[in-house]
């Protein structure tokens, strides 16, 4: 393990108790307080040989939980925000929000650098899911035979007009609209280009609660492994948010 990830571990864990208080008073975690969950279907869609192993591995089934990253709705309609995808890609075929061996999760946001976030808050529309680029930029991963890549999830096209972003999003999806292209940066190769790599689309919204699911960002059952220091930080946060969450619920 390099330096790096050592030193994300240590502040992930110094960080841990901030998190679990933080999330106790609110009631709820501090990041993703409330979303909505869909069934998607993963296509490969890469024409590079080399990302074609990957998207063939990522081709299948999936759970997305699209939300707010600080706000739950609709105070998230009158305060600045960044939107988040978190993407289980599966493994296997069992219907289960349970993570299982072969599953991947992947967090993407609207900010595309970690000091654009208050920037990326004031310009995102948090009133369609469907009218922001989506990034994994802010962690990368080591690809084998590629080196280190980063991922971003790009709309096809704005939802339909509805009442709120729960319900255009519903309407895109009922209507075969809801398609998100996964993208594929690899700087180490020749160029910075983003090369296509899967399309994402979203079937069907599945009754389960927010927190009825928990993703872990740690995973790389797919080929992808995260690396760096923030990544390392997330784990001991996170855990320590829906513990938080949990106890004010007993």
């Amino acid at each position: 393990m390099i330096i790096q990830e050592y030193i994300g571990r240590a502040l992930g864990l110094s960080l841990a108790p901030i998190a679990f208080l933080a999330s106790a008073i609110r009631r709820d975690t501090i990041f993703h307080p409330d979303g909505v969950i869909y069934r998607a279907d993963v296509r490969n869609t890469a024409k590079d040989p080399l990302l074609k192993p990957l998207a063939h591995r990522l081709a299948g089934t999936a759970l997305v939980r699209l939300s707010g990253a600080l706000w739950s709705w609709p105070a998230g309609r009158r305060r600045p925000d960044v939107l988040g995808i978190a993407l289980r890609v599966r493994g296997n075929k069992e219907d289960t929000p349970r993570l299982l061996p072969g599953d991947q999760d992947l967090l993407f946001v609207t900010a595309s650098s970690m000091f654009g976030v208050a920037v990326t808050a004031l310009a995102t529309d948090t009133g369609d899911y469907l009218d922001n680029r989506y990034y994994h930029t802010l962690v990368p991963y080591q690809l084998a035979g590629v080196g280190r890549v980063y991922l971003r999830l790009v709309p096809a096209k704005p939802a339909p007009a509805g009442t709120d972003r729960n319900q255009r999003l519903a309407l895109a999806a009922a209507q075969g609209k809801a398609e998100l292209e996964l993208e594929l940066q690899a700087p180490d190769l020749s160029d910075d280009s983003w090369r296509p790599l899967a399309t994402v689309e979203l079937r069907e919204q599945l009754e389960l609660e927010n927190d009825a699911i928990a993703f872990h960002p740690e995973t790389s059952a797919m080929g992808l492994m995260p690396v760096g220091l923030l990544q390392a930080m997330r784990p001991a946060i996170y855990a320590a948010s829906r513990a938080g969450a949990r106890l004010t619920r007993l």
